[in-house]
């Protein structure tokens, strides 16, 4: 974790000895995160590119391409489904 500090997130050696390793955690879960966002403009470029040149039955979504923002990680949308379907007997089960 510390190597990922000093390279992605650019913090330097001295950096380190001043946070903890929740700020650490936090920091690196913020850098997953702009880089989701970062994702997400480049696939919506490729749905237009995709949707506005070829004939397809359905449209090609952001999602499809790039999956789901779900509690800190990505997930397909197969895995989204199977996500919620649990969260949804969970709270029916209350």
């Amino acid at each position: 974790m510390s190597l990922f500090a000093l390279g992605p997130l650019t913090r330097t050696h001295e950096d380190l000895w001043c946070l903890t390793w929740g700020e650490i955690e936090d920091l690196i879960a913020a850098w997953r995160y702009s880089q989701y966002l970062e994702s997400r403009k480049q696939a919506r470029l490729a749905a237009w590119i995709i949707n506005g040149t070829t004939k397809r039955k359905h449209p090609v979504r952001v999602e499809d391409l790039v999956g789901y923002w779900v509690d800190g990680e990505i997930m397909s949308k197969n895995d989204y489904f199977e996500y919620s379907k649990e969260k949804i007997k969970q709270k029916k089960g209350r």
